[in-house]
Parts: structure tokens; C-alpha cells; sequence
């Protein structure tokens, strides 16, 4: 089973194939639920890992691949503490103690998704679990050329779609009936979207990993 896993409002988004490559897609409400998915391979949105003095060096370079008009979209992780910052303005100031940079608003956003991942690394340091990013995926996938479209628009879901296509025409309509199925307010487009071009790359044999040559062990690196 290959899995990728996306954030969503009402936890996690999982997609996962199987070895007769079907896919289907569930909601998890926390990744406690993973261990219970026995897969070979699993690719989560989220950073697993923190930035020490400087930005983490996979991170930089994965914006280098995307080029300034999409790098925004990987975002700069934290340093430990100020990641478990009680508020936005402690964390500022804890990073910039640190790292000597701020934290944006998004990144802080995201804080709690991060703690759960690295709570779930402590608790299940067994299961492969994987830093990914689906940009990146695109990226690869798009004869590495960045989609400047913005995922969460129309446009960016019909040109995310058809690159999942060329993989499997049959998965539209798995992706088609998990949003009919599931609520809005539960789960954006994108969510389905993300999670389920990172189950295709955790069972492809072409898997990435920035910075380059660097081995799917678990060291700090985003795998694509």
C-alpha cells in the first residue's frame, strides 16, 4: 500500500493504492490512525523535521526548483521552539532568537499539524512516514517546470487533474466521488487533490528527494 496523506480541516485527507492500484481515499482525525494503514511508503504535506540556525537547506532548494513564481508555496519551517511558541508574537521572537527570520502567518497556522507529526515520529518511529510536497510532484511530473496556476482554482484543479489522468484515468472519478461524498467544510478540492499525487509518487520508481542523491532514510529532506 502507498499512501499520501494532506491536511485538511477535518484532520487528514489519506489516499492510498494498493498493489492492484486502486485507489481510495478516507479521513483521518489524527495520525495516530496511520499504523492501522500497513503501507510500504507514506507521503505527508507536512514538515517533519525543524530548522536549527539558518532555514533548512531542502526547504531553500525546493524553492530553487519551483523558481519565484511558485516558490511561496513551500513554506519555511520554524525552529523547534517556536514552534511550541504559546502565541504568534512569542514564536516571532523565539525564531528570530534562533534563525534570525520571522515566522509568517501561514507557517504559524500550521503549527499544530507540525507538533502532530512530530509527536506521531516519536510514538511510531517504525512506520514510513516521509516529508513529500506536491508541488514539487507536479514540478516533476510537468518535465520539471513549475504549474503556475493556483491549486485552489479551477484552472489549477483541472491542470493538477489531468497529470493525475495521464497516471490513471480511473482515479477522476474516485477523486470525483470522495468530494461528492465528503463536505466542504471537511474537505477543499485541493486537499483530495495533493494527497493523492502523493500516493502516486510514493509508489513511483522515479521517487525524488531534494536536496539531490540524499537516501528515503529519515534524515531532513522532502521527497517528491
Amino acid at each position: 500500500m502507498y499512501v499520501g496523506i494532506d491536511g485538511c480541516r477535518a484532520g487528514g485527507l489519506v489516499a492510498s493504492i494498493d498493489q492492484e492500484a486502486r485507489l481510495q481515499h478516507g479521513i483521518i482525525q489524527s495520525l495516530d490512525e496511520l499504523p492501522a494503514i500497513p503501507a510500504k511508503l507514506a507521503l505527508i504535506d507536512i514538515p517533519l523535521h525543524f530548522a536549527d540556525t539558518s532555514y533548512r537547506s531542502c526547504e531553500v532548494e525546493a524553492q530553487a526548483l519551483l523558481g519565484p513564481k511558485k516558490r511561496a508555496s513551500i513554506f519555511f519551517t520554524p525552529h523547534r521552539a517556536a514552534v511550541y511558541a504559546a502565541t504568534y508574537a512569542e514564536a516571532n521572537r523565539l525564531n528570530r532568537l534562533h534563525t534570525g527570520k520571522g515566522v509568517s502567518k501561514q507557517t504559524w497556522n500550521i503549527g499544530g499539524k507540525i507538533k502532530e507529526a512530530n509527536r506521531f515520529l516519536g510514538d511510531h518511529p517504525g512506520y514510513p512516514l516521509r516529508e513529500a510536497h506536491p508541488e514539487l510532484s507536479f514540478y516533476y511530473l510537468n518535465q520539471r517546470q513549475a504549474l503556475l496556476s493556483n491549486k485552489s482554482t479551477p484552472e489549477g484543479a483541472t491542470e493538477r487533474l489531468a497529470m493525475i489522468a495521464r497516471h490513471a484515468q480511473s482515479y477522476l472519478q474516485v477523486i470525483a466521488n470522495t468530494l461528492k461524498m465528503t463536505k466542504r467544510k471537511d474537505v477543499q478540492p485541493d486537499d483530495v487533490i495533493d494527497a493523492t499525487i502523493l500516493a502516486i509518487r510514493a509508489g513511483a520508481t522515479t521517487l525524488q528527494s531534494v536536496p539531490e542523491n540524499r537516501p528515503f532514510g529519515k534524515q531532513d529532506g522532502i521527497l517528491y
